[in-house]
């Protein structure tokens, strides 16, 4: 069947054989990316619950109705790599491949499971066939950023990144994939401050995992000003966002948002941050988280500043006594 206005792609029946998972999935960490297809394959039985894709399918079957999408291996002959639909082959894969689903997590139960299914690699599997990846970006962008199949923040932000990366503009990105040029500009400033980060030596594995947190962070003026962090619609694509003079300040944000091994972070949750950027825009608010304060405490240091000595001394008993006087009734009750 040919390409027409209407459809993308050509309809095929490929063999399981035949197919392979992307190893350039968004969803993956960097880590994994490249990596070989049982490691794949492990890696979204772990992070994408394929086991319960795997029992749909071994009770109804795979539904013709949402094909999988790929594009010609550039590597292997008369292979296909899969670019959308890869949690759907990992559990193709784990029902049919005795090897595969060895390695994942539980084998016992994806073994219970293969006997049931009796999928072999042999099986043929609907599939859309298009040239290159340029052509599924918008339904990748509809289905897992704009839409109800959401990938996570960080995956998202990885995905546009390659797009701006391999030449398209902000703008285009918006078009391409259905959403607000803002939120696309912001996004690709993140990531790249992540990556920088990495670049630098400091931990990124929570920033990666709590990607949100640092959207909101960087959503603050006074907490973009602290790191010289740009606007998302100033972003250079392939730029670093960060001056090199900054990295001890940009360590210094991702400990106050996110923690280390020793440190709790100062902002306890995503409605804290906003406050924390507040403080920092204060010098004196600044050198008390610093100095390992909490942000309530920055706060009140900030509100005494240039008081009375009598007058910020009152305040101070005024709160304690008002303290008290709420435990002294959580006593009681």
């Amino acid at each position: 069947m040919s390409s027409t206005p209407d459809q993308i792609g050509t309809s095929k029946e490929i063999a399981l054989s035949n197919l392979r998972l992307d190893p350039s999935n968004p969803r993956l960490p960097s880590q994994l990316q490249g990596g070989s297809q049982q490691d794949l394959a492990i890696d979204i039985d772990l992070g994408f619950e394929a086991f319960a894709v795997a029992e749909s399918i071994a009770t109804h079957g795979f539904f013709r109705s949402e094909p999988l999408i790929a594009i010609p291996s550039p590597d292997e002959a008369d292979t296909w790599t899969v670019v959308e639909g890869n949690r759907r082959l990992t559990a193709l894969l784990g029902l049919s491949d005795p090897a595969i689903r060895a390695q994942f997590p539980d084998p016992n139960r994806w073994d219970a499971l293969a006997k049931e299914a009796q999928i072999t690699g042999a099986i043929k599997v609907p599939v859309v066939v298009v040239e290159d990846r340029s052509q599924v970006v918008p339904i990748i962008g509809f289905r897992h950023i704009a839409g109800i199949l959401a990938w996570s923040p960080f995956a998202q932000a990885r995905y546009i990144a390659k797009l701006v990366d391999d030449g398209n503009s902000i703008s285009e990105v918006s078009k391409m994939i259905g959403i607000d040029k803002t939120k696309v500009g912001n996004l690709y400033r993140d990531q790249a401050i992540a990556r920088q980060a990495a670049a630098f030596g400091i931990d990124t594995g929570p920033v990666e995992s709590e990607f949100s947190l640092l959207t909101v962070a960087m959503n603050s003026t006074h907490l973009r000003d602290h790191i010289s962090a740009p606007l998302g619609s100033k972003m250079v694509p392939g730029a670093d966002p960060i001056p090199a003079e900054k990295e001890d300040a940009l360590r210094e944000l991702i400990v106050w948002v996110f923690g280390d091994d020793v440190t709790v972070p100062v902002a306890s949750d995503s409605r804290q941050i906003p406050k924390l950027g507040k403080v920092i825009g204060n010098a004196t608010g600044l050198s008390a988280i610093r100095d390992g304060k909490s942000i309530a405490q920055a706060q009140q240091l900030i509100e005494d500043e240039g008081l009375d000595t009598v007058v910020r001394i009152t305040k101070r008993l005024t709160t304690a006594r008002n303290s008290l006087r709420s435990a002294e009734e959580d006593i009681a009750e």
